[in-house]
């Protein structure tokens, strides 16, 4: 089983205590964000889990805890987000140099072929323009030359609450995309590192991009680390394999303005209270939950639990 660690928030940030507390009971508990009367108890035993895949904007809380959780005997895989933006899209991330820093203190400790590199959304405007990426891309490759051989990236999407920021964000043409395509690629194998292209809608293997999957079989096999194939993408393009996240969404405190992660307006989050010994990230068991266990690589099928109920407007799974 690959978990997650977290495609929902960023645990190795804001929640590393909570988290190392769960590793060393050996379970969690994770409400399904779409079913919400759904929550899985996760075993999290190093017997259970082929890897842990940590992915964050901001690792160097959990630096600390490497070699406790290699003494456990987990196998750890990262996917470190760097970015050239400032605290106008990006407010609550910590210095980008700090975030540097950190990528290389990891990658020395576990080694560059269990780092990837996120340039992750790229966002194009007035201001940032092709050139300014041209500079902070290149600056950045440097930064982390040796670290990593893989960067992934993806063009900003305009989904639906993105459009209160059409002043500062918007979509991104096909000749931008080319644009950038033929201006990366070069940088990139420069500094000894290969571009992978994530959910993608339009086609860039002209410029030599692959298509991979942030948690990707090739990476998966290359690591002989075991895995199985997702039953539906999590969302168009997706090419990953399966994985059980342990995250929460709108448990985040970067605030980021482009973010999918955050689905309220922002103002409920520094008012959460996170208790680090919790089951459950945030929020607890309630009148009606049923608790899956969830151990091995196959994950249960809801309707062998449940059926679906329509009750006036509110959808459910009750238990059968």
């Amino acid at each position: 089983m690959l978990v997650s660690v977290s495609r929902r928030t960023d645990i190795p940030a804001f929640h590393m205590e909570w988290f190392m507390n769960r590793l060393r009971a050996g379970y969690c508990l994770v409400r399904n964000p779409m079913v919400r009367n759904v929550v899985y108890r996760l075993d999290l035993t190093p017997q259970n889990v082929d890897a842990l895949v940590f992915v964050s904007k901001n690792p160097a809380p959990l630096v600390p805890y490497l070699r406790e959780i290699a003494s456990m005997g987990y196998l750890t895989l990262f996917q470190i987000t760097i970015t050239p933006y400032g605290k106008d899209l990006e407010p609550g991330i910590r210095s980008k140099a700090d975030v540097a820093d950190a990528f290389r203190e990891i990658s020395d400790r576990v080694g560059a072929d269990r780092m990837v590199w996120r340039y992750d959304p790229i966002i194009l405007n007035d201001r940032i323009d092709l050139e300014y990426h041209r500079r902070k891309f290149e600056l950045l490759c440097r930064e982390l030359e040796g670290y990593t051989h893989r960067c992934i990236f993806s063009f900003l999407e305009m989904y639906g609450k993105l459009q209160q920021h059409r002043s500062t964000l918007r979509s991104i043409t096909h000749e931008e995309m080319d644009a950038m395509a033929e201006m990366m690629v070069p940088i990139a194998e420069r500094y000894g590192m290969k571009l992978s292209y994530c959910c993608a809608k339009y086609d860039l293997s002209r410029w030599g991009i692959e298509l991979m999957g942030c948690f990707d079989r090739q990476e998966m096999r290359r690591l002989d680390i075991p895995f199985e194939e997702m039953n539906s993408p999590l969302r168009e393009g997706c090419r990953c394999v399966k994985s059980i996240d342990v995250g929460s969404y709108d448990t985040c405190l970067h605030n980021c303005l482009y973010c999918y992660a955050n689905r309220a307006d922002g103002t409920d989050r520094t008012e959460k209270t996170y208790d680090p010994e919790s089951e459950m990230l945030y929020g607890e068991l309630e009148e009606g939950d049923t608790v899956i266990p969830l151990k091995g690589r196959e994950i249960p099928r809801l309707d062998d639990y449940f059926e679906y109920t329509q009750y006036g407007d509110v959808s459910r799974y009750i238990m059968r």
